[in-house]
């Protein structure tokens, strides 16, 4: 008798042990599912924030050399006055974003930041109070990104 107390006392002792183990893994099973969950939580609240952020960062500011297309203007045969005075032309400019001056005797350049491709860049000038530096006569070069004129008398 004494040995199936002892068994049915182990078998209390085992079960009992068992089912205190399986209580634990429910526990921590749980805390898994809920560190699941809020993981998730996360990975969908960042994606609605990077969705969000891309919509308002469209919004381009000047300087930003990802603000809009570039294109850089050389210029031979002008003085620096003409140069300002051109500068401040182009920057009146519809779509124009921003504008650098380089001045040399040699030759100078502007760095233009504007929307649209650099023949509509071209055309809004034509049209400009700078028509006269830009006439076809002086234009020796365009492609996107570059425009090239020559302003030296030629012989």
């Amino acid at each position: 008798m004494k040995t199936i107390t002892v068994m049915c006392f182990a078998i209390f002792i085992f079960g009992s042990t068992v089912s205190k183990a399986q209580n634990v893994f429910d526990k921590i099973n749980a805390t898994l599912n809920k560190v699941d969950k809020a993981a998730n939580t996360a990975d969908q609240a960042k994606g609605t924030g990077d969705k969000l952020f891309g919509f308002l960062s469209k919004k381009k500011k000047p300087g930003d050399p990802a603000a809009g297309n570039n294109t850089l203007i050389t210029i031979n045969g002008i003085d620096f006055s003409t140069l300002k005075t051109l500068n401040e032309h182009i920057q009146k400019c519809k779509g124009v974003e921003s504008t650098k001056i380089k001045y040399a005797a040699s030759g100078s350049t502007l760095q233009v930041q504007h929307e649209g491709s650099s023949e509509d860049l071209l055309k809004l000038i034509q049209k400009s109070d700078a028509k006269e530096l830009f006439a076809d006569k002086n234009l020796e070069g365009l492609e996107e990104g570059k425009i090239a004129l020559n302003l030296v008398k030629k012989k």
